[in-house]
This record gives structure tokens, sequence and C-alpha cells, in this order.
């Protein structure tokens, strides 16, 4: 849609009904009317929702009339009238389960979610919109993720987890900021810095939170985002309020009061009232304030409006407590109680919040009707925020055993796959032996052998007699060559007979070349070194050394071994073209990065790799003594 601002985008669907057309379209202007009125004018949304209905009805379109109904429910939404949203949203979702449209219902779970959020079903809530948020994933459909997205982003900032919140909503502005500018993306431009900079000003972090008010503010007047704007002036209002900006806190306000009225929704310009009233209690005008207040409460009480009920009973108990009316104090701070009482309850933060909620009611029944007005304040502070304490140590306390658990079975489960890994590569190491003895040098001794058994026949052809002879002793020499070199590949001789610092010195000695030069460090190596831990060592050294002959193209390896009185630590480091470790094959590389360590975690050591391509390679392993 080319038009950038909603009112041209209603000035253009209106110019279309007065060409006369057909019913079908029609029927589409006044469902496109519906939705775009639902930013602007909630009475005009209603009006057109009607007409829609009743020419989709006579159409018989299922499909338009579902759409219709889900429109209408936003509508109600932004009216703050959550019982009609809910209503119209679960008629559109009746049609589309009859229609099996499964994008539809994830679509409709989303806004549900919505309804719910609002009237504190937290846990109902984040369900609906991680099953939204999994089909939409599952269909690529980037759109719906990302406002899917911005929507779990509001709920975090219902719960307090602003970290999280500022996460969604910043993932979801990105992408909507990347799509070519319509009516729609500016749309969620509006509504996601607003809720951007919610989170920000529940950080404390105002500076933030005023620049992301400010350009919401900014997109939602161009885009002609009457309640948007609204909101966002009416959150500069509040956050003037807060940093004492009482000039500034009065304009903002009488802007989002102006244009809340033109939205035409009465419970949005009532609740605007709070602000207006909360800025004369910070400059101590509190009798204005007090009218205000006793102005909007029955309206807020006739709609069921819990979070503006629960703000204006906070606020007149704070303007009683100040001209010691305690009785009148005294009613309005019960029915704050009371009626905060039954939102935490259906929060997801149940157990803390009843933690609160006790201690309100302790400091409510021991201080409220002796103590003066600040010591009264003090103390709700305090005990609150020793029950927010107790909460979260009892919370951390179980979150700690928990992951305490949870890793021991890890631990437990990497051992059983070390201890398997091992395994395989003892008994692929067995096999590869009993061939060699099968297949080399046991059909080198069948060959000796049988030539033994002619040596009677040649006993008086000495010329023959010698020639086997000697057949044979080359036969058996093969052999025991054979047996001595399978011998060193199960343990190479000088590991036997002297000490891994030998062995090693042994292996530098054979593998340097003018190609590539070996340096090898040791410091307090021990010739009583466990004999396990010699021979994985050299092993892993062994097959290290291999691997950069055969894949590094190295011209130097620097390799030290440092043994103190708890460790043995190697570090093997060459200077050629690296790899990465995650494309690595084991099977296909010697022992291989698992075999390698899986022998470490047998022995409970540690392996650290280091390496990219085109950076050489660093091997640390670390071994306790």
């Amino acid at each position: 849609m080319k038009a950038q601002n909603l009112q041209e985008v209603i000035t253009n669907l209106k110019t279309e009904l007065t060409k006369s057309p057909d019913d079908k379209k029609r029927a589409s202007i006044y469902s496109d009317l519906t939705w775009y009125y639902a930013s602007v004018s909630v009475d005009s949304a209603l009006h057109y929702g009607k007409k829609a209905i009743t020419a989709t009805e006579i159409l018989k379109d299922s499909t338009l009339l579902a759409q219709i109904y889900s429109d209408l429910g936003a509508v109600h939404f932004r009216n703050n009238d959550f019982k009609n949203s809910e209503r119209n949203y679960l008629q559109s979702y009746q049609i589309r389960k009859k229609q099996n449209n499964i994008a539809g219902i994830a679509k409709l779970n989303n806004n549900l979610a919505s309804v719910y959020q609002s009237t504190f079903q937290y846990k109902k809530a984040m369900k609906m919109y991680l099953e939204a948020l999994n089909f939409f994933e599952s269909k690529a459909d980037e759109k719906n993720i990302n406002a899917t997205k911005a929507n779990i982003g509001l709920l975090f900032i219902d719960l307090k987890d602003n970290t999280n919140a500022i996460k969604y909503i910043t993932e979801a502005i990105d992408f909507f900021e990347e799509q070519d500018k319509n009516v729609e993306f500016d749309n969620k431009l509006c509504e996601n810095y607003l809720n951007l900079g919610k989170a920000f000003q529940m950080k404390k972090d105002y500076a933030t939170a005023e620049k992301y008010y400010n350009k919401s503010s900014e997109i939602c007047n161009k885009v002609g985002n009457k309640q948007g704007y609204a909101f966002s002036k009416r959150n500069l209002g509040n956050l003037n309020t807060l940093l004492k900006n009482d000039s500034a806190a009065e304009l903002n306000l009488k802007i989002s009061k102006e244009t809340r009225k033109e939205f035409n929704s009465k419970l949005d310009t009532e609740s605007n009232d709070i602000d207006v009233a909360q800025n004369l209690i910070v400059q101590e005008k509190f009798l204005e304030a007090k009218r205000i207040l006793l102005k909007i409460l029955p309206v807020f009480e006739k709609e069921n409006s819990k979070e503006n009920l629960l703000s204006t009973y906070k606020l007149l108990t704070n303007i009683y407590h100040h001209s010691s009316q305690t009785d009148s104090a005294d009613l309005f701070f019960e029915k704050y109680v009371a009626l905060d009482s039954d939102l935490v309850n259906t929060s997801v933060n149940k157990d803390t919040s009843e933690m609160e909620k006790k201690y309100r009611s302790l400091q409510k029944d021991n201080e409220i009707l002796s103590q003066k007005s600040k010591i009264f304040k003090t103390n709700v502070i305090v005990f609150s925020l020793l029950g927010f304490l107790l909460m979260g140590f009892i919370y951390y306390k179980n979150y700690q055993n928990k992951q305490k658990i949870k890793l021991q079975k890890e631990i437990l489960h990497q051992q059983d796959l070390a201890t398997k890994a091992v395994m395989n590569a003892e008994d692929n190491e067995r096999k590869r032996m009993a061939t060699h003895l099968h297949d080399g040098i046991g059909q080198l001794l069948t060959a000796a052998n049988m030539n033994m058994s002619v040596l009677d026949e040649y006993k008086k052809d000495e010329n023959n007699f010698t020639k086997v002879l000697n057949k044979t002793r080359e036969i058996l020499a093969e052999a025991m060559l054979d047996v001595r070199t399978l011998s060193h590949q199960i343990m190479p001789n000088m590991l036997i007979k002297n000490s891994l610092a030998d062995a090693l010195r042994d292996l530098i000695s054979k593998t340097n070349s003018p190609k590539l030069h070996l340096e090898l460090k040791m410091e307090g190596l021990k010739k009583d070194l466990n004999q396990n831990i010699q021979v994985v060592m050299y092993r892993i050294i062994q097959e290290c050394i291999n691997n950069t002959i055969k894949h590094a193209k190295a011209n130097k390896v620097e390799i030290s071994l440092i043994q103190s009185n708890d460790m043995i630590e190697a570090i093997f480091k060459d200077d050629g073209i690296g790899f990465n470790p995650l494309k690595i094959n084991s099977r296909n590389d010697g022992l291989g990065l698992e075999n390698i360590r899986s022998r470490i975690d047998m022995l409970k050591g540690d392996l650290k790799i280091d390496s990219a391509e085109g950076k050489g390679t660093s091997i640390i392993m670390k071994i306790p003594i």
C-alpha cells in the first residue's frame, strides 16, 4: 500500500466505496476500514465492523467473516474491552477451525495471547505465543515470527524481565526497519519503539527510554496512529514527572489526553487522568489530584479496569495519608491490597507475589493505624524488599540445586560416552592386531613351517637343502621384525625400558627433518609417572605429530611438557594451515579428536583445541596425577 498515513488509507478506501463496487468488494472495503480505523477511532472501527459482518453474512464468505471477527477483536482490544475482544477472536477461531486454516489459527493464538496477557493470565498467554511462534518458524513466516516476538517482548515487560523484553523487541524492530516502508510496518515500529522505551524505563535507563518514546511519538504521528501517539506522549509525561520536569510532564499529558479524546476511547481518556493526578501529587496539589481521581474512579469500577483501579487506589491512599484522613486512607489501602492480591495470584510469579502480599498485610495490621504516613511508606518498602530478597534466595538455592543435579547427570553421561569411546578404540586396536598377527606374522610362520617340512627331503641334496634353510631363516627374520614392530606399536620400546621423556626424545629424533623442525621442552617430568598417563601422553603427541605431517603443511612444531605436584600439562603447537575442529571426522583421522578426548576424559583430564583455517593449531592437555 503506497499511502504512508492511516488517514490517507482510510480516505482512499472511502473513495472506493463511492464507485459502486460489487457486494464482495464492498464487504472487503468495510473489513479494511474496520482494521485501519482501529488505531484512529474506536467508534468508526466498530461502525464499519458491523457493516462488514452484515455484508459478508449475505455473501456467505466464511473466510472474510473470520477475518472481520478477528479485526473486531483487535478493535475491542485497543479499547481495553478484553471480554468482547476475546469473544470476537473466538468466533473467528471457530470458523477457521472448521476450515482447517492452521495459519489463521496460529495468528489468532497470537491475538488471544495478548488478551490473556492483558487480563494477567501470563502462563496461558506465553503458551499461546510460543505455539504461534513455533508454527510461524516452521513456515519461515518472518513477518509473523517478528510480530510474535514483539508480543513476547511485551509480555516480558509485564513480568519485569527487562533483559528478555529488550532482546525480543529489538529483534522485531530490526526486522521491521529492514522492510520497505508502508503503513503496516510503520505501525509496528510505532508500537515497538514505545514498548522498548518502557523496558528501558523499568531498567532506570531514562535517557534511552526518552529516546525511544520520542522515536515512537514521531512515527505514530506520521502514520496517524492516534492510540500509539497518545501512549507515547503519556509515557513521556510520566517520565517527565519522574524526573521532576513538571512543565514538560504537563504538556505531554495534555497532548496525550486530547489525542485520546479523538480516539474515542473513554477508558483510555480516563486512564490518562491518573497520570495527570500523579503529576499534581508530585507538585503537592493534593486537592486537585483528589478531585480528578474521585471523578474517574466510577468509570474504572464500572469497566472493572483492574490496573487503573489499582493505580487510583494507591494514589488516593497517599492523598488521604497526607491530609491525615486515616479512615479514608485505610479504606483505599484495603481496596488496594485486596485487588493487588487478586492480580498477583494470577501471575506466573505467584509464590513471590504471595510473599509480598503477606508482608503488605502484616505491615497494614501493625503500622497503618499507629504511625505517620512517612514511617508507613518506609515499612512497606522494607518489608517488600525483604520479601523479594527471601523469595529470590529460595528460588536461587532451588535453581542451584537443580543445576547441580543436572551437571552431575551430564558428567555421568559424558563419562559413560568416554568409556564407550575408549572401549571401541581398544576393540578396534585388538582387531587390527589380530588381523596383523593372522595375515602377516601367521602367514610367515606358515610358510616357514612348510619349508621346514621339506628339509628332510633335501638332506642328501646339499644345494637345495641350503637354499630352503636360508629361505626359512629369511622368513623367520621377517616374522621377528613384524613382531618387534607390532610390539613397538602396542608399547614403544623406549617407553618400556626407560621413561616418557626418553620415548619422546627418541620420537622427536626420528621425526625431525629439514622440512619439519620439532622442538621438545620438558620441565619437572619424573620417571615414576603413572604408566597409563605416560602411554596416553605418548600416543596423543605421536598422533598430533602424524596429523601435522599429513595435513598441516607446517615448518615448525613446539612441544612442551610440564609436571607439577598434582598435574602434568602438555602443549602442542604448529605453524601449519590449521583446521576447523567442527569439520573433522574422527573416523578418518587416526585416533581422531573424539578418541583423544575420550582417553583424556578417562584420566579425568582436560583437552583444549584452538585452531582455525590458516592460523595454525594449538592443543593443550592437562591430566591430574
